[in-house]
């Protein structure tokens, strides 16, 4: 199978990291991986290594200040909102491909990630996107948290001690529902990012409200939603009156890709078999 990583470049300097396999596919359209605060590719790797993606042209990458990605060459405390990894999308889609006129892709976006691609349908919309799918999403609408609760988000990616904790307390279902050797990977992704990409999502990014594009999206969206994500009675259910599908991922946290990747495989799978 044909692999690729790379580099897109965008206009204010900032350099996204990307990977593809397989190439793009007349019977197939590409999916686009967008991952959560505090991921990276890695997040996706349970998911893609089931045989069911092995036909599918895939695309991964590192938001901007999650190493290796940098941020812009100005780098300055507000260069990470949700409008900028907008930008670093359309950046990567270029890059890779996808916006060629006979190209077809689906957005799948983890919580940050999808509120971007959210963001890159509402904003973009180009004809070669055929659809979504947000997993445990961050909803367009923005989402503001109490101080304190913005500081312990802050100081969660600072240790390794402190992103175990939050693994497995707060964004997977439970302790040990995520295997050790996942949650050292977590570990190393979500220390990696730098301190005002780290500090943007809890800051300003989460809460960034761009509610009044959500009815620019107009294409087939499937919201995926673990019955024991600790957001799901704060967003609610999303894309009333548009016709959005929401489905509950039976014991089930956050973190849909890494605590039931075939799951997500097969609900991913199902939902670009019914838009096809």
């Amino acid at each position: 199978m044909d692999t690729y990583t790379g580099t897109a470049k965008t206009a204010d300097g900032t350099i996204i990291h990307y990977s593809t396999r397989g190439r793009p596919s007349a019977n197939h359209p590409s999916l686009i991986f967008l991952h959560y605060y505090g991921g990276s590719p890695s997040t996706w790797a349970p998911l893609l290594s089931q045989p069911l993606f092995a036909a599918f042209h895939t695309v991964c990458y590192h938001a901007r200040g999650w190493a290796p990605s940098t941020g812009p060459s100005d780098d300055h405390p507000n260069a990470y909102g949700i409008k900028a990894m907008s930008s670093d999308l359309a950046a990567i889609l270029f890059a890779t491909g996808c916006l060629q006129e006979d190209a077809r892709f689906v957005l799948v976006g983890h919580s940050m990630g999808a509120k971007v691609a959210q963001h890159y349908a509402a904003t973009a919309s180009p004809h070669q996107l055929k659809g979504m799918v947000l997993v445990a999403p961050a909803p367009l609408r923005g989402m503001e948290l109490p101080e304190e609760a913005k500081r312990q988000q802050r100081a969660a990616y600072q240790t390794t001690e402190s992103v175990e904790f939050v693994l497995n307390h707060v964004l997977a279902a439970g302790p040990g529902t995520l295997a050790e050797d996942v949650v050292a990977s977590c570990v190393k992704d979500s220390l990696r990012g730098s301190d005002w990409a780290k500090s943007a999502w809890p800051d300003y990014s989460m809460g960034e409200n761009y509610g009044d594009l959500a009815n620019k999206i107009r294409v087939p969206v499937l919201v995926l939603r673990g019955d024991r994500d600790f957001e799901r009675n704060v967003v609610g259910i999303l894309g009333v009156g548009a016709e959005w599908i929401n489905k509950d991922v039976k014991t089930c946290g956050h973190l849909i890709p890494l605590e039931q990747p075939t799951q997500l495989g097969d609900d991913i799978t199902a939902f670009i078999k019914e838009i096809s």
